[in-house]
Protein backbone atom coordinates (compact mmCIF):
# COMPACT_ATOMS: atom_id res chain seq x y z
CA UNK A 1 0.00 0.00 0.00
CA UNK A 2 2.27 2.87 -1.30
CA UNK A 3 1.08 6.02 -1.21
CA UNK A 4 2.82 8.87 -4.32
CA UNK A 5 5.73 10.59 -2.63
CA UNK A 6 8.28 13.46 -4.04
CA UNK A 7 11.75 13.42 -2.79
CA UNK A 8 13.26 16.48 -3.11
CA UNK A 9 16.84 16.29 -4.83
CA UNK A 10 19.70 16.48 -2.39
CA UNK A 11 23.29 16.18 -2.45
CA UNK A 12 24.70 12.77 -1.74
CA UNK A 13 25.73 12.40 2.20
CA UNK A 14 29.70 12.42 2.18
CA UNK A 15 30.85 8.51 2.74
CA UNK A 16 33.54 7.70 5.09
CA UNK A 17 35.95 7.25 2.15
CA UNK A 18 35.03 10.65 0.97
CA UNK A 19 36.39 12.35 4.48
CA UNK A 20 39.38 10.04 4.64
CA UNK A 21 40.09 10.74 1.20
CA UNK A 22 40.13 14.71 1.48
CA UNK A 23 42.24 13.83 4.83
CA UNK A 24 44.89 12.05 3.21
CA UNK A 25 44.75 15.39 0.72
CA UNK A 26 45.06 17.63 3.47
CA UNK A 27 48.03 15.90 5.02
CA UNK A 28 49.79 15.55 1.21
CA UNK A 29 49.29 19.67 0.84
CA UNK A 30 50.89 19.72 4.33
CA UNK A 31 53.79 18.16 3.03
CA UNK A 32 54.08 19.59 -0.21
CA UNK A 33 54.12 23.21 1.22
CA UNK A 34 56.91 21.74 4.25
CA UNK A 35 59.34 20.74 1.42
CA UNK A 36 58.65 23.97 -1.10
CA UNK A 37 59.14 26.29 2.42
CA UNK A 38 62.43 24.42 3.24
CA UNK A 39 63.55 24.32 -1.09
CA UNK A 40 62.65 28.43 -1.13
CA UNK A 41 64.79 28.83 2.59
CA UNK A 42 67.64 26.77 1.16
CA UNK A 43 67.54 28.57 -2.54
CA UNK A 44 67.43 31.99 -1.17
CA UNK A 45 70.05 31.85 1.17
CA UNK A 46 72.00 30.36 -1.45
CA UNK A 47 70.90 32.96 -3.88
CA UNK A 48 72.32 35.46 -0.83
CA UNK A 49 75.39 33.87 -1.05
CA UNK A 50 75.46 34.26 -5.12
CA UNK A 51 75.46 37.60 -4.57
CA UNK A 52 77.44 38.38 -1.67
CA UNK A 53 79.80 36.67 -4.37
CA UNK A 54 79.36 38.59 -7.10
CA UNK A 55 78.05 36.15 -9.22
CA UNK A 56 74.66 37.89 -10.74
CA UNK A 57 74.25 34.57 -13.12
CA UNK A 58 73.90 32.28 -10.39
CA UNK A 59 71.57 34.61 -8.48
CA UNK A 60 69.48 35.15 -11.07
CA UNK A 61 69.24 31.78 -11.86
CA UNK A 62 68.53 30.60 -8.05
CA UNK A 63 66.21 34.17 -7.68
CA UNK A 64 64.17 32.26 -10.28
CA UNK A 65 64.02 28.98 -8.33
CA UNK A 66 63.25 30.67 -5.15
CA UNK A 67 60.08 32.40 -7.20
CA UNK A 68 59.04 28.73 -8.12
CA UNK A 69 59.28 26.84 -4.18
CA UNK A 70 57.21 29.85 -3.53
CA UNK A 71 54.86 29.65 -5.63
CA UNK A 72 54.20 25.97 -4.68
CA UNK A 73 54.24 27.30 -1.19
CA UNK A 74 51.22 29.79 -1.81
CA UNK A 75 49.00 27.42 -4.00
CA UNK A 76 49.60 24.88 -1.32
CA UNK A 77 48.09 27.19 1.50
CA UNK A 78 45.29 28.19 -0.74
CA UNK A 79 44.81 24.40 -1.38
CA UNK A 80 44.79 23.91 2.21
CA UNK A 81 42.58 26.54 3.03
CA UNK A 82 39.96 25.51 0.50
CA UNK A 83 39.89 22.38 1.52
CA UNK A 84 39.61 23.39 4.82
CA UNK A 85 36.52 25.52 4.23
CA UNK A 86 35.14 22.54 2.05
CA UNK A 87 35.70 20.01 4.80
CA UNK A 88 33.44 22.39 7.37
CA UNK A 89 30.30 23.32 4.41
CA UNK A 90 30.41 19.26 4.19
CA UNK A 91 30.11 19.33 8.07
CA UNK A 92 27.91 21.65 8.27
CA UNK A 93 25.63 20.31 5.45
CA UNK A 94 25.41 16.75 7.42
CA UNK A 95 24.42 18.12 10.26
CA UNK A 96 21.81 20.42 8.85
CA UNK A 97 20.76 17.15 6.69
CA UNK A 98 20.86 15.07 10.14
CA UNK A 99 18.26 17.64 11.93
CA UNK A 100 15.98 17.91 9.22
CA UNK A 101 15.69 14.22 8.63
CA UNK A 102 15.17 14.01 12.42
CA UNK A 103 12.67 16.65 12.16
CA UNK A 104 11.03 14.97 9.26
CA UNK A 105 10.71 11.61 11.55
CA UNK A 106 9.77 13.82 14.25
CA UNK A 107 6.70 14.83 12.25
CA UNK A 108 5.61 11.20 10.79
CA UNK A 109 5.73 9.93 14.41
CA UNK A 110 3.28 12.82 15.62
CA UNK A 111 1.37 12.08 12.24
CA UNK A 112 0.94 8.47 13.13
CA UNK A 113 0.31 9.17 16.65
CA UNK A 114 -2.53 11.59 15.91
CA UNK A 115 -4.58 8.97 13.90
CA UNK A 116 -3.76 6.64 16.31
CA UNK A 117 -4.88 8.46 19.24
CA UNK A 118 -8.39 9.51 16.85
CA UNK A 119 -8.63 6.05 16.21
CA UNK A 120 -9.00 4.84 19.78
CA UNK A 121 -11.04 7.78 20.33
CA UNK A 122 -13.44 6.83 18.07
CA UNK A 123 -13.91 3.50 19.05
CA UNK A 124 -17.40 3.16 21.04
CA UNK A 125 -15.96 0.03 22.61
CA UNK A 126 -13.11 1.55 24.31
CA UNK A 127 -13.77 4.01 27.77
CA UNK A 128 -11.64 6.51 28.95
CA UNK A 129 -9.65 4.47 31.09
CA UNK A 130 -8.64 2.32 27.91
CA UNK A 131 -7.99 4.81 26.03
CA UNK A 132 -5.47 6.28 28.48
CA UNK A 133 -3.74 3.03 28.75
CA UNK A 134 -3.73 2.55 24.45
CA UNK A 135 -2.37 5.64 24.15
CA UNK A 136 0.55 5.15 26.40
CA UNK A 137 1.27 1.50 25.29
CA UNK A 138 1.24 3.38 21.45
CA UNK A 139 3.83 6.41 22.60
CA UNK A 140 5.94 3.70 23.92
CA UNK A 141 5.98 1.50 21.02
CA UNK A 142 6.41 5.13 18.56
CA UNK A 143 9.90 5.93 20.79
CA UNK A 144 11.02 2.36 22.11
CA UNK A 145 9.99 0.12 19.41
CA UNK A 146 13.12 -0.02 17.14
CA UNK A 147 11.59 -1.66 13.78
CA UNK A 148 8.97 1.40 14.02
CA UNK A 149 11.25 3.96 14.16
CA UNK A 150 13.66 2.61 11.41
CA UNK A 151 10.68 2.72 9.08
CA UNK A 152 9.77 6.24 10.40
CA UNK A 153 13.07 7.69 8.90
CA UNK A 154 12.12 6.43 5.49
CA UNK A 155 11.00 9.80 4.09
CA UNK A 156 9.34 7.40 1.29
CA UNK A 157 7.49 4.96 3.14
CA UNK A 158 3.42 5.13 3.94
CA UNK A 159 2.35 6.23 7.48
CA UNK A 160 -1.08 4.62 6.63
CA UNK A 161 1.30 1.25 7.10
CA UNK A 162 2.29 2.18 10.38
CA UNK A 163 -1.07 3.39 11.62
CA UNK A 164 -2.63 -0.19 10.26
CA UNK A 165 -0.26 -1.98 12.34
CA UNK A 166 -0.28 -0.46 15.33
CA UNK A 167 -3.83 -0.13 15.44
CA UNK A 168 -4.13 -4.04 14.70
CA UNK A 169 -1.74 -4.35 17.69
CA UNK A 170 -3.42 -2.28 20.07
CA UNK A 171 -6.55 -4.38 19.14
CA UNK A 172 -8.34 -1.04 17.84
CA UNK A 173 -10.04 -0.13 14.71
CA UNK A 174 -7.12 1.82 12.21
CA UNK A 175 -9.10 5.00 10.64
CA UNK A 176 -6.44 5.83 8.41
CA UNK A 177 -8.33 8.27 6.73
CA UNK A 178 -7.60 10.47 9.71
CA UNK A 179 -4.54 11.05 8.44
CA UNK A 180 -5.71 13.39 5.61
CA UNK A 181 -5.26 16.92 6.44
CA UNK A 182 -3.08 16.43 10.05
CA UNK A 183 0.00 17.78 10.92
CA UNK A 184 0.56 15.73 14.05
CA UNK A 185 -0.46 18.03 16.73
CA UNK A 186 -1.94 17.15 19.82
CA UNK A 187 -1.26 13.47 19.54
CA UNK A 188 -3.52 12.60 22.31
CA UNK A 189 -7.43 11.30 22.98
CA UNK A 190 -9.55 13.46 20.47
CA UNK A 191 -13.13 14.62 20.97
CA UNK A 192 -15.58 12.27 19.35
CA UNK A 193 -16.51 15.17 16.62
CA UNK A 194 -13.76 15.97 13.92
CA UNK A 195 -13.69 18.15 10.76
CA UNK A 196 -12.77 16.34 7.79
CA UNK A 197 -14.40 13.61 5.09
CA UNK A 198 -17.79 12.43 6.47
CA UNK A 199 -17.47 8.64 6.88
CA UNK A 200 -18.50 6.25 4.78
CA UNK A 201 -22.02 4.40 5.41
CA UNK A 202 -21.74 1.30 7.21
CA UNK A 203 -20.79 -2.12 6.07
CA UNK A 204 -23.42 -4.96 5.49
CA UNK A 205 -21.40 -6.63 8.21
CA UNK A 206 -18.89 -5.56 10.50
CA UNK A 207 -16.19 -3.57 8.73
CA UNK A 208 -13.28 -5.77 10.30
CA UNK A 209 -10.75 -6.50 9.14
CA UNK A 210 -11.15 -3.70 5.79
CA UNK A 211 -10.40 -0.27 6.55
CA UNK A 212 -10.32 3.07 4.12
CA UNK A 213 -7.29 4.46 2.90
CA UNK A 214 -6.59 8.10 1.44
CA UNK A 215 -3.51 8.64 0.31
CA UNK A 216 -1.88 12.12 1.40
CA UNK A 217 1.17 13.59 1.16
CA UNK A 218 1.92 17.32 3.14
CA UNK A 219 -1.75 16.92 3.80
CA UNK A 220 -3.30 16.33 0.40
CA UNK A 221 -5.07 13.75 -0.93
CA UNK A 222 -2.56 12.83 -4.19
CA UNK A 223 -4.58 9.52 -5.00
CA UNK A 224 -7.75 7.80 -5.19
CA UNK A 225 -9.36 6.15 -1.75
CA UNK A 226 -9.33 2.08 -1.94
CA UNK A 227 -10.09 -0.57 0.87
CA UNK A 228 -7.12 -2.52 2.49
CA UNK A 229 -7.89 -6.01 4.01
CA UNK A 230 -6.21 -5.57 7.56
CA UNK A 231 -5.45 -9.41 7.98
CA UNK A 232 -4.05 -10.19 4.96
CA UNK A 233 -2.28 -6.92 4.07
CA UNK A 234 -3.86 -6.77 0.45
CA UNK A 235 -5.37 -4.27 -1.30
CA UNK A 236 -9.20 -5.46 -2.04
CA UNK A 237 -12.32 -3.83 -4.11
CA UNK A 238 -15.16 -2.03 -2.10
CA UNK A 239 -15.98 -4.99 0.88
CA UNK A 240 -19.73 -3.35 0.69
CA UNK A 241 -19.67 -5.02 -3.47
CA UNK A 242 -18.17 -8.06 -1.83
CA UNK A 243 -21.01 -8.52 0.59
CA UNK A 244 -23.65 -7.79 -2.26
CA UNK A 245 -22.10 -10.21 -4.74
CA UNK A 246 -21.47 -12.91 -2.13
CA UNK A 247 -25.61 -12.18 -1.14
CA UNK A 248 -26.54 -12.32 -4.45
CA UNK A 249 -24.51 -16.18 -4.96
CA UNK A 250 -25.82 -17.45 -1.58
CA UNK A 251 -29.48 -16.23 -2.58
CA UNK A 252 -29.14 -17.98 -6.58
CA UNK A 253 -27.23 -20.82 -5.11
CA UNK A 254 -31.32 -21.30 -2.58
CA UNK A 255 -33.15 -21.07 -5.32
Amino acid sequence: MKASHSVPNQQPAPTARDRAEAEQAARMLDRLAEMAMEQAEVTHQAALAAARAGDAAQAKDLGLAFDRAARVVRRSLALKFRFARDRQEMADKAVARSRDQAEEKAGRRRQVARAVARSIAADRDIDGRKAERLSAEMWERLIDDEDIDAVLALAGHSVEEIVIGLCRDLGVDPKPVLLHGLDGADAGPAPPTRAGPPPDPPLPRPWWPYCRIIPTEEGRQVGEPYWWNCETDQRVEDPRELDELNARAAAARRR
